[in-house]
């Protein structure tokens, strides 16, 4: 039988191996969806090319913001700052939980 010190050194390695594996997994499901959501945006922007008031370097100017067919546009612009937002925070989290 094992003294009280092994077990608690081979609970705290078997915890310390859990909480990688959920990282890790963590961390692969956030690839998946960031991939995912990159390839919906390209889409959407691929979409918005062949409306009429499409993605034209020289129509990159404020006042092409005026028309009326540029809901997509800030949909991107919402969806990508969201985005950026929540894998910010995941990030830092991350790192926090890594120092420890």
């Amino acid at each position: 039988m094992r003294n009280r010190e092994e077990r608690i050194t081979r609970m705290h390695a078997r915890a310390a191996e859990i909480e990688r594996k959920a990282n890790r997994r963590r961390s692969g499901i956030l690839g998946t969806v960031s991939g995912a959501l990159m390839v919906c945006l390209l889409l959407v922007m691929q979409q918005l090319r062949h409306m009429h008031h499409g993605i034209r370097s020289e129509q990159n100017t404020g006042s092409s913001l005026l028309a009326d067919s540029v809901g997509g546009y800030v949909l991107i612009a919402v969806i990508a700052f969201v985005l950026g937002t929540i894998i910010t925070a995941l990030i830092i989290n991350h790192r926090k939980k890594s120092r420890r």
